[in-house]
């Protein structure tokens, strides 16, 4: 049966958790050692380094990325020590890799300490943070059960999701991540979200990852944005874009928007009604678009093309990554009505073709939200 102390750092007795993973893994029957953390940086590794070392050939580490926490240096520290690394890269916004677990098996014994703790310095020291520490039986069948459980889950998501809990063997995978923005870097700090701040690399193209998922309930009224002024022009925000109210979903985008279709690619985003509801009625399309959603704009009258266009200021996300800032052309003809389904306002992508432009994307949802204060940004979401 297994023996069950609590972890309550630093509340219980000044408890912390770094000492508790350091004599985990110096037990002497220790075969095994799995380390599953959500973030990680480099002075949460290095203060377990030293304990790791000589058991770093049994080890497997599972880490989260694509969250704006995990860094280049924490990985790099943990492949040096030789240990089997993992990252975990769930391709959504929606859900992150957020296991904080540390599992050292032997032939007979087990021992799990479970909680919120990462492997990050304020985790294992400063934060307020609770734990269990298990001692477990492996002769008894509840211990061995709740083992077999946790480490049928990580060897599951090596076997039947490789795309996203892929393997780190060199540092030159690692520095790649770090330019895709799914890897911070700790000389270059930026604002710590769940949603990533890096630029989008290939991996963002990637399905999300095939487990349960339950959305959230539809939010009744949207949340006062924050007033916060404009970048300037011409610069790269270092953190994500701050959210204005939405004003438009299309909840599966075919791939005729995202230009996959063969042959013409028209490059634009199709702006339809999608049976998206203001004020509990169903938009009018036709018109919302023009004179609402962009109506702000500075629109000009085409007289060649016979079409009203104006460009919108506009930031991209996908799947949590901040992309950049794109000016995107807008065109309005009524005409277009009659031949096309009642779209009559559409969307360049324009420059930002080759990020949408992936097969990874069909099937996910889009969003588009007002700019958050004046001189803000439009904000296109696939996710």
């Amino acid at each position: 049966m297994a023996t069950v102390r609590a972890i309550f750092q630093p509340l219980a007795g000044g408890q912390q958790h770094a000492p508790q993973l350091v004599s985990l893994a110096q037990e002497p029957w220790l075969d095994r050692l799995i380390i599953s953390s959500a973030f990680s940086n480099s002075a949460g590794v290095a203060a377990v380094s030293a304990a790791l070392a000589p058991v770093a050939g049994v080890c497997r580490a599972f880490i989260g990325v694509r969250n704006g926490s995990t860094t280049a240096q924490a990985t790099a520290a943990l492949l040096k020590l030789g240990v089997e690394l993992y990252a975990l890269d769930t391709a959504t916004r929606g859900r992150i890799f957020h296991p904080k677990a540390f599992i050292a098996t032997g032939p007979n014994q087990a021992r799990a300490i479970v909680g919120s703790a990462n492997l990050t310095h304020a985790g294992l020291f400063n934060n307020i943070e609770a734990g269990t520490d298990m001692e477990l039986d492996l002769a008894d069948a509840s211990d061995k059960a709740f083992v077999d459980t946790m480490l049928d889950g990580f060897d599951d998501l090596i076997v039947n999701h490789p795309q996203h809990c892929f393997r780190i063997g060199s540092g030159r995978e690692i520095v790649d991540l770090m330019k895709q923005g799914i890897l911070e870097d700790e000389r270059n700090p930026k604002t710590q979200t769940t949603f990533g701040s890096g630029k989008q690399g290939n991996a963002t193209s990637k399905p999300r990852i095939n487990l349960p998922f339950k959305s959230s309930p539809a939010k009744t009224k949207a949340k006062k944005p924050k007033i916060v002024p404009a970048a300037p022009a011409g610069t790269l925000p270092v953190a994500p874009p701050i959210y204005g109210q939405l004003v438009w979903a299309k909840p599966s985008l075919p791939r005729s928007d995202l230009q996959l279709n063969p042959g013409h690619a028209p490059g634009v985003l199709r702006l339809t009604q999608a049976k998206y509801k203001v004020g509990g009625a169903v938009i009018d399309q036709t018109t919302y678009f023009r004179n609402q959603v962009f109506g702000s704009l500075n629109w000009t009258f085409n007289t060649t093309a016979q079409k009203d266009e104006a460009v919108a200021p506009t930031s991209l996300v996908i799947a949590g990554v901040y992309v950049g800032d794109f000016d995107m052309p807008l065109s309005h003809k009524p005409a277009w009505a009659a031949g096309q389904g009642n779209y009559t306002t559409g969307l360049h992508w324009d420059k930002a073709t080759s990020h949408i432009k992936q097969p990874g994307l069909v099937g996910r949802s889009l969003k588009l939200y007002q700019p958050a204060s004046v001189g803000a940004r439009y904000i296109v979401e696939i996710d």
